[in-house]
């Protein structure tokens, strides 16, 4: 028996109404998204703010630490619902894309913020919308609550990939430099030649 299966397993046992299987749903992208966080080091405070061209729709800083939480919140009591009103039978699809968006939300602040790969974490969030979207209706053929309290995530993750893809737009030093391809995560190499006369 897998992992996973030791895990569902467990939270089977818990059954609904348990505080300890809703604390996991929770305390998962709580504590994840936490984590990931912590890769943005003092950018907020320095380069961020600036060395950025940024749009006018900007949110203050302070707005970020409050929305998360609250976001990470829902996204967690979307999944506590929708694991337990789901069949077992159909729980695959619904729960793989859950955790494909968590991954791809963990990784966009180290790609943003720590590897100033823009272009890239555009890709990202593009991604992570189209992955929300279909867990959101994923969610709702067994629970339309769990569907719903994905809505304000995906609303916000599409507010953010419009400050994303203005700040990779406008700002081309940044993907430009430290041979950056057009900022989306590749890579140039420069070679060096050099031409030296014949020899008469």
């Amino acid at each position: 028996m897998g992992l996973l299966s030791t895990v569902a397993g467990t939270l089977d046992k818990w059954g609904y109404g348990s505080w300890k299987s809703m604390a996991v749903f929770v305390l998962v992208p709580v504590v994840g998204g936490s984590l990931s966080g912590l890769t943005m080091g003092d950018s907020v405070k320095t380069w961020y703010k600036t060395d950025l061209k940024k749009p006018s729709w900007t949110p203050p800083n302070w707005a970020f630490p409050v929305v998360w939480p609250t976001l990470y919140t829902l996204m967690g009591v979307a999944s506590y619902r929708a694991f337990y009103f789901t069949p077992r039978a159909f729980r695959a699809v619904p729960m793989t894309l859950y955790g494909t968006q968590l991954l791809l939300n963990f990784m966009w602040s180290p790609v943003f913020f720590r590897w100033q790969r823009f272009g890239l974490a555009l890709v990202n969030l593009g991604s992570m919308i189209g992955t929300v979207a279909l867990t959101a209706v994923s969610f709702s053929q067994h629970d339309s609550l769990a569907g719903a309290l994905l809505a304000p995530y995906v609303g916000w993750i599409s507010y953010a990939a419009s400050l994303n893809a203005y700040i990779w737009w406008h700002n081309p030093k940044f993907r430009l430099r430290k041979g950056h391809s057009a900022g989306m995560g590749g890579s140039t190499t420069k070679v060096n030649i050099t031409l030296k006369p014949k020899s008469s």
